[in-house]
């Protein structure tokens, strides 16, 4: 194969230069394959390498290089132009060469010989008691695509995932529970799970309203200036006494009139009733407000003026629906949320019952979308189950003198302990004065754990970049605990996924969730396999629009640097054209079809014994070979570089070189043994096709 002939034309260059009693450089310029005039050739700048330590002219270096090395008869030609040499190779052997080595190989093509290190690699660290949404499937497409890499590329890879289980969301949501929807769980056990996320969502609206709610009265006051008006502000007091409020009119009064902060005089209304009353009368004001401002601009003549009372008018409404019945009770709701909290740390029986029982149910949840993404995961870590072993690594950081109490927190000073002058890692806590855990608490137990359970050589954690800085923190402290493998331990770190509006949270339920994006993924597969292939069988457009769907996904959040924010747009991420999986997996249907042709009309498919002609070979097809037979070089450049983008570009890459294929060359048509030759080269872009979206996790269909 290329890489082979490279590895060749390396050695041999290597071995002609000794022989000529030259000095061999020490790093070689690197070699690349090119076609060049129809033929394809090494070249090699070495010999301006070798006459820059003896002083005799390049070209004379590379006119000696190149009859030593036409000697040895190894390749088609040897040249030499410039002080450069250039090994020609003859286009049969290694065209032979190439698809033999993918027919043999078939879906292993591309995977290397075994490698001894292992390697551990931590993704899909998702939590219980919430829902996935969009944000976090570029962790697990980024995590299982460099799984399926890494594992080509040789090493033994352990897969595994870190599943928050325990933590204030946890809380929040078994207080929702249990003070508002206990017995309203959804009948079917695989609901259950994603309904517990949307009571994550709920507790936090409940607990924020009275926030947001007072901020929001806030920002009427700063950014409709009309409540402030002297008018509008006697008459919103007048009715406040009409209504019995009188003994609150002198906070309502240095809030309207002198532009005190609200939310201190909140606390220090007496009657209960003046908040409803005043949240009424903001309500009323608001409405008259945009009922002056539509009638404004309908009778002027100047260009509108953006506004920001429909977007105030829109919060207010929102609020609104929920005040008569969340005002009055909200008040304690925070205590009674605490009050759950104390409980769980004093593990009361119930407590804990409902959490096993809830947890299992988010469990399932998440075990589904796994399966349904064919996700590898083989070990799963919970934080529950590190959290105590997290405290005694603190008492034994404590002990050894790595750690140390400052200002009543469990700190390593890790800059003071590597010897460092310049402040580069700084300080970490790793407990919290009060004993509570921290994620640092429990994650170097969970890293010490890998290392001497797992006997791990490397660990890799995807996290998203927000968590960098404390990554580098962590592996110090590894390193100072006297952990080998803390050197070579990764963080793989991606952007986040934002909506157009603005980044995503599932605590506020700003998201979009993963369950209805793949339901419309599919569903948008399904319209336009219906489209284009209406006579397949309802089956296969099930099958086809799934992996399609999938496809769509996973590669949308693989194709770009991982450290590039995405911005979520429904249809970039479902478009069926360009840099996109529908239009890959359409090439290997395409090739598939041809295949398929060949074989109805009786003409034998090529297979591993298979010889290739390539007399006067056309440009398209010694590039669709070359990227061909790139392949495995790839696989090893992603595993080293951590990048499963490198895979994403070269799918796409040797997809599109397979349409300039298809479009020049004809195939079933051709004379042989052109035809045959064109055939091995559909069917090997077919395979190697297959085997890199695979990587990706993403289908190869043999009809679209």
């Amino acid at each position: 194969m290329l890489e082979q002939e490279v590895m060749y034309a390396d050695a041999a260059i290597a071995r002609a230069i000794e022989a000529l009693g030259y000095p061999v450089p020490a790093r070689m310029a690197p070699l690349k394959p090119q076609v060049r005039d129809g033929q394809w050739v090494i070249g090699t700048p070495v010999a301006n390498q070798v006459a820059k330590a003896v002083g005799i002219p390049a070209p004379q270096i590379a006119a000696e290089i190149a009859a030593r090395l036409r000697d040895e008869g190894h390749f088609a030609d040897v040249q030499d132009a410039n002080g450069y040499v250039n090994c020609v190779l003859d286009l049969g052997v290694v065209a032979t060469s190439v698809v033999r080595g993918v027919f043999a190989a078939g879906a292993a093509y591309g995977q290397h010989t075994p490698r001894p290190e292992r390697v551990m690699i931590e993704y899909g660290a998702l939590n219980t008691h919430k829902e996935v949404h969009v944000g976090h499937l570029r962790n697990l497409a980024l995590g299982a695509a460099l799984v399926r890499v890494t594992r080509a590329a040789g090493f033994t890879v352990i897969p595994a995932a870190y599943i928050g289980d325990i933590g204030l969301h946890v809380i929040k949501t078994l207080w929702c529970y249990r003070e508002f929807h206990r017995g309203e769980e959804p009948a079917g056990r695989d609901e259950r799970g994603a309904w517990l996320g949307e009571l994550y969502v709920e507790s936090n609206q409940r607990l924020d309203f009275r926030k947001d709610m007072i901020a929001l009265v806030e920002r009427v006051l700063r950014d409709v200036p009309s409540v402030r008006e002297i008018g509008t502000t006697d008459a919103m007091l007048r009715r406040l006494v009409a209504r019995g409020m009188s003994e609150d009119i002198s906070h309502l009064m240095g809030v309207l009139s002198s532009g005190k902060p609200f939310a201190p005089e909140v606390e220090t209304f007496r009657n209960p009733g003046t908040m409803p009353a005043f949240w009424e009368l903001i309500g009323q004001e608001l409405r008259d407000a945009q009922r002056r401002e539509t009638t404004r601009q309908s009778s002027s003549t100047e260009p509108p003026v953006e506004s920001l009372l429909p977007e105030i008018w829109e919060a207010y409404s929102q609020l609104d629906a929920r005040f008569p019945t969340w005002w009055g009770p909200s008040a304690t709701w925070e205590a009674e949320m605490r009050a759950v909290f104390r409980q769980w740390d004093m593990k009361d029986p119930a407590t804990v019952a409902l959490w096993e029982t809830t947890r299992q149910w988010s469990l399932d949840y998440l075990a589904a979308i796994y399966t349904r993404l064919d996700l590898p995961i083989e070990i799963y870590f919970y934080e529950s189950a590190v959290e105590e072993p997290g405290r005694e690594i603190v008492t034994d950081l404590l002990e050894r003198g790595i750690a140390e109490i400052s200002n009543g927190l469990p700190v390593v000073k890790i800059d003071e302990k590597l010897g460092l002058t310049k402040e580069t890692y700084r300080v970490l806590p790793i407990l919290r004065s009060d004993g509570t855990t921290l994620y640092s608490t429990k994650d170097l137990y969970l890293a010490q754990l890998k290392f001497a359970q797992y006997g791990i050589d490397r660990s890799v954690n995807v996290v998203d970049s927000s968590q960098s800085f404390y990554f580098q923190q962590i592996f110090k402290i590894l390193e100072l605990m006297g952990w080998p493998q803390a050197t070579q331990c990764y963080h793989l770190s991606y952007a986040f996924v934002r909506l157009p509006a603005g980044k995503m949270s599932s605590r506020t339920g700003n998201v979009v969730l993963f369950d209805d994006l793949e339901a419309e993924a599919i569903s948008r597969a399904h319209a336009a396999v219906d489209e284009k292939n209406p006579e397949l069988s309802p089956e296969m457009k099930d099958s086809v629009s799934l992996a399609i769907g999938h496809g769509a996904l996973l590669y949308g959040m693989l194709d770009r640097d991982n450290n590039k924010e995405i911005v979520f747009e429904w249809e970039r991420a479902l478009s069926f054209n360009g840099h996109a999986a529908p239009y890959i997996q359409y090439a290997h249907a395409r090739a598939s079809r041809i295949l398929e042709r060949a074989a109805a009309e009786g003409i034998a498919l090529p297979d591993a014994e298979v010889s290739l002609a390539m007399s006067d070979p056309a440009a398209e097809e010694l590039n669709l070979l070359q990227r061909i037979g790139d392949y495995p070089a790839e696989v090893r450049r992603a595993a080293e570089e951590y990048s499963p983008l490198v895979i994403s570009n070269y799918v796409y890459d040797l997809a599109k070189l397979f349409a300039d294929f298809y479009n020049t060359c004809p195939v079933l048509q051709a004379d042989e043994p052109t035809r045959t030759t064109r055939l091995a080269l559909v069917a090997a872009t077919r395979q190697t096709l297959a085997n890199g979206l695979a990587l990706l996790g993403v289908a190869a269909p043999n009809a679209m």
